[in-house]
Order: structure tokens, then sequence, then C-alpha cells
């Protein structure tokens, strides 16, 4: 039991160091991910960095080449608008089961966090509290999909809809902006939850996450 265990936990480790890497640019894509530098990198043997790149393959953050050899997958404009046209709508969805159902602490816990966000811009500037923003952003958007109640939805957004930071060195609108266009519309979204407004919810959440990158019209 103890071996199937610390195998598990092998597995996990090696799967979120990826991930991360992969998630923050550290490891950029087409960038070719070899078993055994990534095994001694974690600290692990190559079995677990193997099923951790097979679970990042199903995810779409890895392609699994030609005898399992790995890359990191490539996003170009039409994959970005899928993902977010596919966040907005569930995090829209998830935004409006969460205003019947947040309780009063959540409520509180958001505001801290967007506090902290706010803080970190202000002090270490737009350039400097980037990686600061993206681990406060993860946990606001986190905390509202826990509230909506809803495991399925929490699974999919967590396994399968996040980016790599990598591809908003394209997007022309000045990082800055972005960030500050962030923090309203995050004080909104907390102010129709407080409000117990679903419809207000769904569309706060919904015109952030578009709001975040250009959509090139799909045609649908």
């Amino acid at each position: 039991m103890s071996d199937q265990t610390d195998g598990n936990g092998a597995v996990e480790t090696a799967y979120r160091h990826v991930r991360h890497a992969i998630i923050t640019g550290e490891l950029q894509p087409g960038e070719e991910l070899r078993e055994a530098r990534l095994a001694e990198r974690i600290g692990v043997s190559r079995t677990p960095v193997r099923e951790a790149l097979s679970r990042l393959n199903n995810e779409g953050l890895v392609l699994l080449e030609r005898y399992r050899r790995g890359r990191v997958a490539s996003f170009d404009g039409a994959d970005v608008a899928e993902v977010f046209r596919l966040r907005a709508k569930l995090e829209g969805h998830g935004a409006r089961r969460a205003a019947r159902r947040i309780s009063a602490e959540d409520i509180a816990q958001l505001e801290t966090i967007e506090d902290q966000m706010e803080a970190a811009f202000s002090e270490m500037g737009w350039h400097r509290h980037l990686a600061e923003f993206d681990r406060l952003n993860n946990e606001f958007h986190a905390l509202i999909a826990r509230a909506a109640d809803s495991p399925r939805l929490e699974r999919i957004l967590a396994a399968s809809l996040e980016l790599p930071a990598s591809i908003f060195n394209t997007y022309s609108e000045p990082v800055q902006d972005r960030t500050r266009r962030t923090h309203r519309q995050h004080r909104e979204i907390i102010d129709a939850l407080r409000a117990r407004n679903p419809d207000w919810a769904e569309a706060a959440m919904a015109g952030h996450l578009f709001s975040i990158v250009h959509l090139p019209d799909s045609g649908d």
C-alpha cells in the first residue's frame, strides 16, 4: 500500500511541476520534454514523469509524438478563442450558481484576495507582480467554482481550460491596462455575488473572461 501511495505521490509531484512550468511559460510551446532530464530536475524516477506527461497530453498541454516523445503544445489564435469562450460560458454558469450558494465568509475571502492582488500591483509594479497575480487570480476563480457546488464543473475547469502564459506575449493591449481592468471586473463580480443576483453574476464573469484576450471571429 505504501509503495502505491508513494508512486501516486511521485506522479502527482511530477504532474504539478511540469504543468506549472508550462502554464507559467518556463517551458515554452514546442519545447521537447525529455523524461530523464525532467526526472532529474523534479527528483523522481522516469516512470512518474511518463505518467504525468500522459495526463498532460489528455489535457491538451503536452503532445506525445512517436515513441512517446513529448513536446509542449502550441496554441494558435483559434485555440485561445475556443478556450476563453468555453471558460466564459462555464465560469459564467458557475458564478450564476454561486450567487445563490456562496457564503458571507467566501465573499469576504474574495475581497481579501482582490485586496492582495491590488496591493501587489501597486507595490511591485505591473512587470514584477505577475507571478503573485496569477496565483491569487487562480484562487479567486477557484473559490467561485467551489461555491457553485458543482464538483463536475470544478474538475473541468481545473483539468482542461488553462493556457500557457506565453499566449499573452502577442496580445496587443498593455499588460498593465488589462490588469487594471481585471481588478475592476473582479470587484463587480464580488458585488454581484453579494447582491445574490444570478443574472448579474453570470454576465459579469462572462464579460470578464471575454475581455481578457482579443478573440478572432470564428464565424460561430
